[in-house]
């Protein structure tokens, strides 16, 4: 039998995204220190991936109400305690505060990258879009020409290079686009599409995870990867009309659909690659709603969203997979309003 807060999920709109964000902030706020923790057994501050993840679900959740404006502003004030003067780029770290202490990840700035991008179209504050441009010139330092090019992964580790770092930080190098139009941006955007398909993109047309410098492939495929190499391949589609581009979104979509998309509304994967597909799939060749239904079908009777969509979880709770949940939710809410 259902629990009660389990039925009760099912009743809840996507509308009530603001409530969900509410929720994660009495949860995973520290109120001593105004960090949000990793979990709710590891009170550390977040480490920047959910940053990232968290700073884009507020960005959404802004849009759908303005009044979250001044919320939205604090933790992007927060979040810049992560960023790492440190040469030779500066970048964010990690964990904020520590300067130099652990690896830097390419694919965490390039999330951040986006997000910071997302902010200064929400608040329309200029120090967004720079800080976004500086942590791309962090992003950008991470390709050399072993393999032909592409972006490491880590930045001292540097023993591969992975589509989570390439998919993110081309689709990062067209976020900024937009507002500079500088054509270096879309000619990196374009080399790191064309690098990642070349490289890494498996038969089926989905993306494999990574590649290593002795050339092996890390056939692992996650959704996220193939998420952002969907986007940037829409996107580039629209800058430059080239038909390659939207050709390739085309068959990758159908791919992404056959292999993550079930009947019953399930995206067979983690919420923290999930939701990102949710968002960059055609609202038109899916049921979206029926996906929304399912993800709130799968909380816990303390009312947490799992680890994979749909599915409940035991044990510790991830700030990064409830800022998933509620992006997602907050993203379908604007899609909707759109229609």
């Amino acid at each position: 039998m259902l629990t009660a807060v389990i039925v009760a999920s099912l009743m809840i709109s996507p509308s009530d995204a603001r409530a969900e964000m509410n929720r994660l902030e009495t949860l995973f706020m520290d109120p001593k220190t105004g960090f949000f923790i990793e979990s709710t057994t590891e009170k550390h501050p977040v480490y920047n991936w959910g940053i990232g993840v968290l700073i884009s679900a507020q960005n959404a959740i802004t849009k759908l109400d303005p009044n979250y404006k001044t919320k939205l502003e604090q933790s992007l004030e927060r979040a810049m305690l992560y960023w790492n003067p440190i040469g030779p780029v500066a970048g964010f770290d990690v964990q904020p505060n520590v300067q130099n202490d652990q690896d830097r990840y390419y694919d965490d700035n390039a999330w951040m990258v986006m997000a910071l991008v997302e902010s200064y179209d929400v608040t329309g504050n200029p120090k967004w879009l720079k800080r976004a441009q500086e942590s791309l010139a962090y992003v950008l330092s991470g390709e050399d020409d072993k393999l032909g090019g592409g972006i490491y992964w880590k930045e001292r580790e540097k023993t591969s290079k992975n589509t989570c770092s390439n998919g993110p930080s081309a689709a990062a190098c067209l976020a900024v686009f937009r507002h500079t139009r500088d054509q270096k941006l879309l000619s990196k955007a374009k080399a790191l599409y064309d690098w990642t398909k070349k490289t890494l993109q498996a038969p089926d047309g989905l993306y494999w995870d990574n590649i290593q410098l002795n050339g092996t492939i890390g056939k692992t495929k996650w959704s996220y990867n193939s998420a952002l190499m969907l986007r940037t391949a829409k996107e580039l589609a629209a800058i430059t009309h080239e038909p390659s581009y939207a050709k390739d979104a085309e068959r990758l979509e159908t791919s992404c659909l056959k292999r993550w998309v079930k009947p019953d509304g399930t995206i067979d994967d983690e919420l923290q690659f999930a939701h990102l597909l949710f968002e960059n799939l055609d609202l038109k060749k899916f049921d979206a709603q029926q996906c929304i239904t399912k993800m709130l079908s799968g909380r816990d009777p303390e009312g947490f969203f799992g680890t994979r969509w749909g599915k409940p979880t035991t044990g510790k709770h991830q700030l990064l997979h409830q800022a998933s949940a509620v992006r997602a939710l907050a993203v379908y809410e604007l899609l909707r309003l759109r229609r």
